[in-house]
Parts: C-alpha cells; structure tokens; sequence
C-alpha cells in the first residue's frame, strides 16, 4: 500500500469522525457543488459557523454527497434559513 492510499484512508477516517461529531450535526446534503457551496455562503453571511464534507469518489464525484455541517447550537437557525431560501 502506497503513502498516497494510507494518506487518502487517514483522510476519510477524520472526515467520518468530523460528520460523527456530536457537536456538529448535518443541515443540508447534495452531489452539487454549486448548490453546496450557495447554502455555506448564505449560512456564513448569517455569521453561523460551517463545514464542508465532501464524501464523493474522488476519481469522478459522480458518486456521494457533498454534506454541510454546523454547530449545533445552530441548528434551528440554519435549518431556518435553507429552508426560506428555497421556498
């Protein structure tokens, strides 16, 4: 096994244990980037803390999802406000 591949492995493993983390919970999900990257500008012009998961293969990012993650103290507001922008 390569360095690149045990490199890629470490990678996945800390973006799982990120996503797993309790204190920061999944609030919109997509295979767009472009969507993705919309609702995180949105989230952070309301100064609420983000994260990005990209979880797509990394050969073609025709599979996975790309997930948007907060605190979860912001939650409700979060959810708030991807749900307005939508509607």
């Amino acid at each position: 096994m390569g360095w690149m591949t045990k490199l890629q492995e470490k990678l996945t493993q800390l973006r799982t244990k990120l996503i797993n983390e309790p204190n920061w919970v999944t609030v919109y999900q997509s295979a767009d980037e472009y969507t993705i990257r919309i609702q995180k500008l949105k989230l952070e012009s309301k100064e609420i803390p983000v994260a990005l998961f990209d979880q797509r293969d990394s050969s073609y990012n025709a599979f996975g999802h790309i997930y948007l993650n907060v605190p979860k103290e912001f939650e409700e507001q979060a959810l708030e406000i991807i749900k307005e922008e939508n509607e």
